[in-house]
């Protein structure tokens, strides 16, 4: 009898596990996508379950509504679809100034049973680029207030659609999202406890918000090599339950797979995975040691589960390409300022080193020491794309130490 029961209730859990699964696609953009980058239309589209579906998308974001979701429109038509697949979700907080309609009118749409039901059959659901938080303001205002409109994209992804965004609508994929603060702040000064404005997001102390909470794994960040933004995810790992971050660079995404448990890199740049499970943190002054880094580039697969590359070769370790040493320090001065170049022609692929020093420090001379070192997991691998060299990086690791610095001038 204890059998029967055992075998009913494995029975009962594996259902419903497979009822909460998605089958469905993310694709998630570092922000700043350029009309060009074909890779990445692409792969929104060849996301689609079907290629002929609706596409729906969500301007809330933005400062001009219409006219971004119009712009993005204009691009995925040039890449294949008919612009009759393609609509408008009508929600927005903020008037647009090119058009003579006040869109603030569609404040409180996403809570409109009558316009949800309108995209109940759509393959593709996008967000545009803006304020995260007017995202989330309108669509899940408080953390157990989910709207009808959240719930339907929640029920379009677990049956195979695609949802996807970029910037602001990269932030709120994940369940904690990352809504302000840059990383000298992050790790100078305490969090924030409000959101100030858009204007934080650049210059400021970090500030956490709940997201939509699409994608599961960890938490995201874009725009996250052009802005310098590591050292803010380091921070907000290790204030958080959630020890992995996956964060995008500009003109780039990242394709998560939700049924097999991938991601792929699509685009210019690179996506950064963090890893702050094994960390040893200290605060006043912050100090966090034993973080794992990795990269992956254009064409890269990532198995999540098993925190691995697939179908990867060149080697780098134990092939190095480069036996020179690396300059110390901080500045216009020192090369290599992208974190793929600097962990892959500085460290990875570079027999003189073992160990890359970078600092960040303002005037008043408190200073931010980031130390890169190849670790007994560190995997490096290098390919070219026919014009330029592609690192790809697993498990560097990282620490951050708190130094005074002296100016002279």
């Amino acid at each position: 009898m204890r059998f029967l029961v055992l075998i009913i209730s494995l029975f009962s859990l594996q259902a419903c596990a497979s009822e909460a699964s998605s089958n469905g696609k993310l694709v998630i953009a570092g922000g700043a996508i350029r009309s060009d980058n074909q890779a990445l239309y692409e792969a929104l589209i060849n996301a689609m379950p079907k290629q002929d579906g609706k596409v729906v998308i969500i301007p809330v974001a933005s400062g001009k509504p219409l006219k971004s979701a119009n712009a993005f429109s204009k691009d995925l038509v040039r890449y294949g679809l008919d612009e009759k697949q393609i609509s408008i979700f009508p929600l927005a907080v903020t008037d647009d100034s090119t058009t003579d309609f006040d869109e603030r009118k569609w404040k409180d749409n996403a809570f409109d049973e009558e316009k949800v039901a309108q995209i109940k059959d759509a393959s593709a659901i996008w967000f545009t680029g803006g304020d995260q938080m007017r995202i989330i303001d309108s669509i899940r205002p408080s953390k157990d207030e989910p709207s009808p409109l959240l719930k339907e994209l929640k029920l379009l992804l677990k049956h195979g659609a695609v949802i996807g965004g970029t910037s602001a609508g990269a932030a709120m994929m994940s369940e904690t999202m990352i809504a302000a603060g840059d990383s000298f702040s992050a790790i100078t000064q305490p969090q924030s406890d409000q959101y100030y404005g858009m204007e934080t997001q650049e210059q400021g102390q970090l500030y956490l918000h709940h997201g939509l909470g699409f994608f599961e794994y960890g938490i995201v960040d874009q725009h996250f090599d052009r802005k310098a933004r590591l050292g803010r995810l380091v921070k907000t790992l290790a204030d958080q339950e959630t020890k992995m971050g996956y964060a995008v660079d500009e003109d780039t995404a990242m394709v998560v797979d939700l049924e097999k448990q991938t991601i792929s890199a699509v685009g210019a740049g690179n996506i950064t995975i963090v890893d702050a499970t094994s960390a040893q943190v200290n605060y006043e002054p912050f100090d966090a040691q034993n973080i794992y880094v990795s990269l992956l580039s254009s064409g890269d697969e990532y198995d999540i589960r098993k925190q691995a590359l697939l179908n990867v070769k060149n080697l780098t370790i134990g092939s190095e390409y480069f036996s020179e040493a690396a300059k110390q320090g901080a500045g216009m001065a020192v090369a290599n300022h992208r974190l793929a170049h600097l962990l892959g022609y500085e460290l990875l692929d570079n027999k003189a080193n073992s160990e890359i020093r970078r600092y960040s420090f303002n005037e008043s001379g408190k200073g931010i020491l980031y130390r890169f070192s190849q670790s007994k997991q560190s995997e490096g691998y290098w390919r070219t794309n026919g014009t330029q060299d592609q690192y790809s990086i697993i498990n560097v690791r990282m620490d951050i130490e708190p130094v005074s610095i002296s100016i002279n001038q």
